[in-house]
């Protein structure tokens, strides 16, 4: 099909399924530019040394974010398919078993941060053991928080979805701000954190509307949602480890003034994936939908991997051409001497970022493939820099590599699954069940 074409055909279509979704990516974008605005004035307030500790604690809630977004994901799915179909009564029912779940799960998640602070302070090297305490008491919220946001997802509604991360962000900068100028420092940032979860749950559970339940979900069915929730947490643990696991490294074997400089790198170069999250977000259950009635959605994939190479190919060659200058507006001239490892970061994470977009859409289509070499390329990422860090240059390095290792072969995979069915792989190719 020529360009022009494609081009119209794109026209023609994203209105209908993407349109919906323009307010989340302007929102992301504004939630993205406050949690960096907050993370900035941390890195400046408090110095490269309780930077690190506070950076730690902000690490461990990305790390937890796998089961939240797991419960996000999988409720978001089902919720899409209840709504296709038109039975309210099962998604209330699905919405009601899984914040069961949800906060079972979260009161695991605080025992182990509250009652073994002690260890992670001694395993992280930090200064005090209290911020772990603080930040287990928001770990349930924030497991429920997975499950009323899914349920918006699901339904497409993401303008109120839009609001409970607006509401968790500027929540988070100003309680944060005001009780780290109150002189809490790392304690302050984290009660920031943990107050801005309880705040983002009970806005987001007062936005999913009460419909009555019907009957409880079928043992089929529950199986059903088991079975698709592994391979999203594979996919998710995979993403976890890509995306952290290298600051927890550092953390543990390099000096604290050494991980606070790198913790400002990787704050920098990960712009790029949380920069183009929501493209996935607003994809996945537009497919999931598309595909449960059987009509064409490839052209989606190649939408979102088009606006990820958009919106991250600016950042990057800003990062390799001026990362002097970015580092020292950011941070400031403490941080300089690792300004050379951001360009090579940045694009690192831009594979992974193009690789997020293969896995998710794979998994709408109820594929979990994409999600074991996922979890094989952050297994693959943790070995790699427990072998090699030798400095912070070697730590990014290994990262360039694996992650572009996982983006060509989840591409490779793709290309196959297409031939065995008989598909050309081409950019206007458009199955309905591939």
């Amino acid at each position: 099909m020529p360009l022009p074409s494609l081009i119209s055909r794109l026209r023609e279509r994203l209105p209908q399924s993407l349109t919906g979704g323009a307010m989340l990516l302007v929102s992301a974008t504004v939630v993205n530019l406050g949690n960096y605005i907050y993370n900035l004035i941390l890195g400046r307030w408090l110095g490269p040394a309780a930077f690190a500790d506070a950076n730690l604690i902000v690490t461990l809630f990305l790390v937890i974010t796998f089961v939240t977004v797991a419960l996000q994901t999988t409720t978001a799915k089902f919720a899409a398919m209840y709504s296709a179909s038109a039975r309210p009564a099962a998604s209330a029912e699905l919405r009601r078993w899984l914040e069961r779940g949800a906060w079972l799960s979260g009161m695991v998640g605080l025992l182990i941060f509250a009652i073994g602070a002690p260890f992670w302070q001694a395993f992280f090297h930090t200064e005090s053991a209290w911020p772990f305490v603080m930040f287990a008491l928001g770990v349930p919220f924030y497991f429920m928080l997975g499950v009323e946001r899914g349920m918006l997802q699901g339904e497409t509604r993401f303008g109120v979805l839009s609001l409970s991360y607006q509401a968790e962000m500027w929540s988070r900068l100003v309680i944060g701000i005001a009780l780290v100028a109150l002189g809490w420092s790392v304690l302050g940032a984290t009660g920031g954190l943990t107050l801005s979860l309880v705040v983002a749950w009970l806005i987001a559970r007062k936005s999913v509307p009460s419909t009555p339940g019907g009957q409880p979900l079928t043992v089929n069915e529950r199986s059903t949602i088991i079975r698709f929730a592994v391979p999203v947490v594979a996919a998710l643990i995979g993403q976890i480890l890509i995306n952290n696991g290298d600051v927890l490294i550092v953390k543990r074997f390099f000096e604290a003034n050494e991980a606070g400089l790198y913790a400002a790198v990787a704050l920098i170069g990960r712009i790029v994936f949380f920069a183009t999250w929501s493209i996935v977000t607003v994809l996945f259950p537009i497919v999931a939908q598309r595909h449960h009635r059987g009509e064409a959605h490839r052209y989606l994939l190649y939408a979102g991997l088009g606006m990820v190479l958009v919106i991250s190919a600016p950042i990057v060659a800003a990062t390799i051409f001026w990362p002097e200058l970015i580092v020292g507006l950011l941070f400031g001239a403490e941080y300089l001497s690792v300004a050379p490892l951001l360009g090579g970061y940045a694009l690192g994470t831009t594979f992974y970022a193009l690789s997020n977009v293969v896995i998710s859409y794979r998994l709408s289509l109820d594929n979990g493939g994409g999600s074991m070499l996922g979890l094989a390329g952050g297994i693959a990422q943790v070995l790699a820099l427990l072998l090699f860090h030798r400095d912070l240059n070697e730590v990014v390095l290994v990262q360039i590599y694996v992650k572009s290792g996982l983006f060509f072969a989840l591409v490779a995979w793709d290309i196959w699954l297409l031939r065995q069915r008989g598909v050309r792989p081409t950019l206007a190719s458009g199955p309905t069940a591939d």
